[in-house]
């Protein structure tokens, strides 16, 4: 067996024209907080952005394995757009 990853990039994301929709929103929200990196993390484990809030320091730590990465989010993810 096949042992095969899909990973998500920002730029191929499948973008409903409703900009009310859940992956628009996450998209939108990453994007204005310079956390594009992490959409490919967060897409493959399912979060949407209703559930962005809801995740705890453990559930980061899962999800987004990259360090790097994964610190910025933390560090940004409740900041204001910029």
């Amino acid at each position: 067996m096949e042992n095969t990853t899909e990973i998500f990039d920002i730029e191929d994301a499948d973008i409903d024209c409703d900009p009310s929709s859940d992956e628009s929103k996450l998209i939108t929200f990453l994007e204005e907080r310079g956390l594009s990196s992490s959409y490919p993390y967060l897409k493959k484990s399912q979060v949407t952005f209703e559930s962005l809030e809801y995740l705890t320091e453990d559930n980061i730590k899962e999800v987004i394995t990259p360090v790097g990465i994964r610190a910025l989010f933390r560090a940004k993810r409740f900041e204001s757009a910029s």
